[in-house]
């Protein structure tokens, strides 16, 4: 599920991108009005936590002063970039869209432009011997009944070889699945961890990108969904608040798809601005513009649907217009970023 660059004349770009800032500047300025509780999710200061981590971060793993799978401060000196890698091989069906030769795909690309550790000598770090996310990790966000449930069927699966796990048929599991996908939320904690240790002593931490897979942002809190097992950035912001203290946290999800998953584990949280930008009227059909969080997470999601066609151009305006306005209004303590 990543997202494809389309393109189409500026001046149909320029005309949706003047009707979507029309709209959010009155949804924003209609919550602004609103009382001092809501008023809070745009204003309230930072935290005493607040390490400024200003270039983002992504995902998050299980966290102890001595966990062996951080990088020692002196390692982090000269980082730019800290990256994880969980391919999940056994979770695979051959020919499907979602299957194991995609973080390999990746790996080999990045190894033939030179942006592997391998080539980058101290600049780029990846993490070793990753430890997977504990099952309390991953019932912050999903449902303790869909862990355990998911967890029981790995016989039934280690039995045919492959079976489906929604409803709908599309979101398959091997005999591998439920601890490759421990696995893929744990490398996304455990780079949680290690950026925020290297943000307590340098004012410019390294980045943390994990390349994980099964994929997670359609995972709805109640199971599977859309080739999603669990909903990793979502289970890496939970993370980041209960291990770290890490109050405010931002999420970017920018994908052809709607980031549905984390939208609804968040939707009515105050302390989790959920922002996601994909293509109007992709699958599943989510994501409105009118879909702004509930209660006291009520002005903390926003939804931003492109027209399909919408390529450079509309992207560099939503994100210099709006999604950087609102990050600054938010102040967060850390920044995930979810690309699909």
């Amino acid at each position: 599920m990543e997202l494809q660059p389309i393109f189409s004349p500026p001046s149909s770009v320029g005309n949706a991108c003047f009707r979507m800032r029309h709209q959010i500047c009155m949804s924003m300025n209609h919550h602004m009005c609103k009382s001092d509780a809501r008023n809070r999710v745009f204003l309230r200061l930072q935290s005493e936590y607040s390490f400024k981590i200003s270039r983002g971060s992504i995902y998050c793993s299980n966290f102890s002063e001595n966990n062996p799978t951080t990088p020692s401060i002196s390692e982090t000196t000269d980082a730019k970039v800290i990256y994880s890698v969980a391919p999940a091989m056994g979770h695979n069906k051959e020919s499907h869209p979602e299957c194991n030769s995609r973080v390999p795909a990746i790996m080999d690309a990045l190894e033939k432009v030179e942006l592997t550790s391998k080539f980058r000598g101290s600049e780029v770090i990846e993490l070793q011997s990753l430890r997977p996310a504990s099952v309390d990790d991953i019932a912050s966000v999903h449902a303790k009944a869909y862990v355990s449930g998911l967890e029981k069927v790995m016989d039934q699966a280690s039995e045919k070889g492959l079976i489906f796990i929604d409803g709908s048929g599309p979101t398959y599991a091997t005999p591998t699945t439920f601890q490759e996908s421990l696995l893929a939320a744990g490398a996304g904690t455990s780079l949680v961890d290690s950026v925020v240790a290297a943000s307590k002593v340098s004012h410019n931490p390294p980045v943390g990108f994990a390349l994980i897979r099964p994929p997670g942002h359609h995972a709805v809190p109640k199971g599977p969904m859309g080739f999603c097992v669990f909903g990793n950035v979502a289970i890496a912001a939970r993370y980041a608040q209960r291990a770290h203290g890490l109050k405010r946290v931002f999420i970017i999800d920018f994908d052809v798809h709607h980031g549905n998953g984390t939208n609804d584990a968040f939707y009515d949280d105050p302390d989790i601005f959920f922002l996601s930008t994909h293509q109007d009227g992709s699958y599943p059909g989510t994501g409105k513009i009118d879909q702004v969080g509930r209660g006291a997470g009520e002005g903390a999601t926003l939804n931003l649907p492109l027209p399909g066609g919408s390529g450079d151009i509309a992207m560099r305006t939503v994100f210099d217009e709006v999604i950087a306005p609102c990050a600054q209004r938010f102040k967060p303590d850390i920044i995930l970023v979810s690309a699909g």
